[in-house]
């Protein structure tokens, strides 16, 4: 079972990595996957449903950008509109020279500061006034584009990724930045080519019913940023999730199963504003535990594990399950995942990742020579081990009192 579930993993690593590729919500590679996940849950013996979110379709056709008519690198951001401008350029590098800068007629270029951090995008449920304070005063001073200097070497992380952001941007590469930086007063030439329109993508949900009105939930988000394979983020997750399904698909439960490959981790809007309409407030109030795959599977890192919103007695029981895979490490909480939707609405969550995909993740080299396919099986098998724990648990013994 081990060698076929091994083979199984690595089919689905190759499917989403290499033979799909990057996959951004609204385009076809996007599409492309979420009908080989329905495929294979339905292999697998899953009711399955698609939860059709809608969101933009953007893809970049050309970029250039020129300082005083020498060729610069650039990376168009995600949603950016189309532009063809010629002006100088005002460095910006913190949010008191942004309130005090001239950029009408001129290029805006937020370095330091304003760049240590992506934008907050405006529609983002956690973003401050505080937070989106930089955005309104770009929005207010209509500069004709903004740059945005990236300066960890070698990144692609864009810094302006929000479809309402409505200035033609791109992010520099640090490179790029010092040049400009180090030639005050040149004229840019800046050209992006962008298409944008209504598209769609969808959550994929495989259920199974229990004896038992109760549900154990597993889930990961398949989608990926722009210009990256998304091995570590998230095609490892997806892998792990469908390892556990098969894994569970020839025994019998009490509690009920339902695997979620999310939409629209990465960008707005995100597969919960679908998931969670669909299912109902009160769906979360049945549900046993939930568990995130996001982040796993890196050949030069550990298996990681971070619980959320369990009792004490469930957390005892936990460590002493995963006690016996001495290759995981127990980690802090973090929030920024799928498993958090759950969390924050009392729901037992527990999160799979790695360290190594805080720097590895949205990279051009996030890529399956990287991954260790018994790492993300570990992660099925312990899973699977706990959901045996728990599903026959009352919810009273998982959740801590209130």
């Amino acid at each position: 079972m081990t060698t076929e579930l091994t083979t199984a993993v690595v089919r689905h690593l190759e499917v989403l990595c290499n033979q799909i590729g990057a996959r951004p919500g609204g385009t076809p590679a996007n599409r492309a996957a979420a009908e080989y996940i329905a495929a294979e849950m339905r292999r697998l013996g899953l009711e399955v449903e698609l939860q059709p979110l809608a969101c933009p379709d953007w893809r970049c056709l050309g970029e250039l950008l020129t300082l005083d008519g020498q060729p610069l690198e650039l990376l168009t951001n995600p949603f950016s509109p189309s532009c063809d401008v010629r002006a100088p350029f005002v460095p910006v590098c913190t949010l008191a020279e942004l309130e005090r800068a001239e950029l009408s007629g001129r290029i805006a270029l937020l370095y330091g500061d304003l760049t240590r951090q992506p934008l907050a995008a405006k529609s983002w449920f956690l973003s401050s006034e505080e937070d989106l304070r930089p955005v309104h005063l770009l929005e207010e001073k209509e500069p004709l584009a903004v740059l945005t200097v990236q300066a960890l070497p070698g990144s692609v992380n864009r810094l302006i990724e929000d479809w309402e952001f409505g200035l033609p941007s791109a992010t520099l590469p640090a490179e790029s930045g010092l040049a400009l930086l180090t030639h005050p007063g040149g004229t840019l030439h800046l050209r992006l080519a962008t298409e944008q329109q209504p598209g769609e993508t969808c959550n994929v949900i495989g259920r199974r019913v229990g004896t038992r009105l109760e549900v154990a939930a597993a889930c990961a988000h398949y989608d990926t940023k722009y210009d990256t394979p998304g091995a570590t983020d998230n095609a490892t997750g997806v892998a792990a999730m469908l390892a556990l399904a098969e894994i569970l698909s020839a025994e019998t439960l009490d509690c009920g199963l339902e695997f979620i490959a999310f939409a629209n981790e990465e960008y707005l809007p995100i597969g919960e504003d679908a998931y969670i309409p669909a299912v109902g407030e009160d769906h979360f109030g049945q549900l046993l535990l939930a568990v995130n795959f996001d982040g796993l599977g890196h050949r030069l890192d550990t298996l990681n594990v971070a619980s959320f919103t369990c009792s004490q007695e469930f957390q005892q029981r936990l460590e002493q399950i995963a006690a016996a895979h001495p290759a995981v490490a127990w980690t802090e909480p973090w929030p920024e995942s799928n498993h958090s939707s759950f969390a924050w609405r009392g729901v037992p969550a527990l999160a799979f990742s790695g360290q190594a995909v805080r720097t590895w993740a949205h990279q051009h080299h996030d890529s399956l020579r990287w991954i260790n396919p018994a790492n993300v099986l570990e992660a099925a098998q312990l899973s699977a081990e706990i959901l045996r724990e728990v599903q026959a648990r009352p919810l009273a013994w998982l959740r801590p009192e209130v």
